[in-house]
């Protein structure tokens, strides 16, 4: 199985923190750094655990995030 990259990650993140959750946060340099810390979080779990749902885990790092 193909895992994400942390672009894709990035984006799937943004996709359920918006479209999902209906979050709204201003997109500042502090935030994008924080976004992009939480995309790279979710790619290392991706590759280091066996047998996880993507999605799944960006969900639960997504719960780390603060607008």
């Amino acid at each position: 199985m193909a895992r994400l990259n942390k672009e894709e990650a990035l984006s799937f993140l943004l996709t359920h923190l918006v479209v999902e959750r209906g979050e709204t946060f201003e997109m500042n340099p502090l935030t994008l750094f924080h976004l992009m810390h939480l995309a790279a979080e979710a790619e290392n779990r991706l590759q280091q655990e066996q047998g996880v749902i993507p999605h799944e885990v960006i969900e639960e790092i997504a719960d780390g995030f603060e607008s």
